[in-house]
């Protein structure tokens, strides 16, 4: 699995899982997001492929709790602080690293989507074969 952690608590902050996951070509891949800060009401997911940047897959605010992009659901749980990933109909062309990430918004009904305060735990590193 690529990518670095940031400073220790915010590796305490938030989680994701799995490190690997391996599906085969049109299954349901899922990957999980945990996070301790209650403050935190807005996420997104971003895919990276190898020596590539990385995109911004789909975000949700805690006010939604399913946000679609194509094959991409995000799935939000406030109560539990969990947010996942679900990507149907897997393909080859999936297999990259995937980060969630989190922060709290600026002020209510605005944000900056270049915040100070954006959480990234390990990322999970998602193979879909043939």
């Amino acid at each position: 699995v690529s990518g670095q952690q940031k400073g220790k608590s915010d590796q305490q902050q938030v989680k994701q899982s799995p490190q690997s996951l391996t599906v085969q070509e049109g299954g349901i891949s899922v990957l999980d997001c945990v996070y301790e800060n209650s403050l935190f009401d807005y996420f997104r997911w971003y895919q990276q492929f190898p020596g590539k940047g990385q995109t911004l897959l789909v975000a949700i605010s805690s006010v939604r709790i399913k946000e679609e992009f194509g094959r991409f659901t995000v799935f939000f749980n406030k109560s539990a602080k969990h947010i996942s990933l679900l990507i149907t109909d897997s393909q080859p062309g999936d297999s990259a690293t995937y980060f969630c990430a989190a922060r709290a918004q600026c002020s209510p009904g605005t944000c900056s989507l270049n915040s100070n305060l954006q959480l990234r735990p390990q990322p999970s590193l998602l193979q879909a074969l043939d």
